[in-house]
């Protein structure tokens, strides 16, 4: 059974609160800029690790089907190269492409930096990739404290025209962003 739930009454000066705003990532554009740079290095290493399995797998083919010297030894190395791969892809996967995705751009800055380094040993693109990734995510941390806590104008509930804040001392309202202190009285605003 539904329970009955009694008007809110406002008067004319206090209007009624707005709905829930809808929760938005605080990205700034160098942001989507460096998830897109680090998304391509990803993909070009998925298609370097493919080829490597094919090229173990050919190995451990013609070490089955050819025995020769060594051959242990070879598979061996190459599934350890492969592992290896394999851990790299996670590690800039979850400390690199998943922080950004979440705006986390300070703690994605150096493990992408790293992950760019080690990457022109292994591939060149894919290093060059991560690097201009780790230069525009600089520039992402510069717009996220440009603009005071994180969003860019434009870019999520704290720029939105609806969004206001009332003052604590006499509940007149402002938009968020415009003043930080109540214009009239001179106390805090809430949010």
């Amino acid at each position: 059974m539904a329970e009955a739930r009694a008007p809110v009454l406002m008067s004319v000066g206090y209007p009624s609160p707005t709905a829930s705003l809808p929760t938005t990532r605080a990205r700034s554009p160098s942001g989507g800029s460096a998830e897109t740079f680090v998304l391509v290095a990803l993909i070009l290493q998925v298609i370097g690790a493919v080829f490597l399995f094919l090229g173990i797998a050919l190995l451990f083919g013609v070490s089955i089907f050819h025995p020769y010297p060594f051959a242990v030894v070879a598979v061996v190395a190459g599934a350890t190269i492969a592992v290896t791969a394999l851990v790299f892809l996670y590690a800039a996967y979850e400390f690199s492409y998943r922080r950004i995705q979440q705006g986390e751009y300070q703690q994605a800055k150096t493990p992408t930096l790293v992950i760019g380094i080690l990457s022109l040993f292994l591939g060149i693109i894919p290093g060059i990739f991560y690097l201009i990734g780790y230069i525009k995510l600089d520039d992402a941390i510069r717009e996220q404290q440009g603009y005071g806590g994180g969003v860019a104008p434009g870019y999520g509930p704290a720029f939105s025209p609806t969004a206001q804040a009332a003052c604590l001392g006499c509940g007149r309202l402002y938009p968020i962003g415009q003043v930080s202190f109540c214009p009239a009285c001179g106390r805090k605003l809430g949010g």
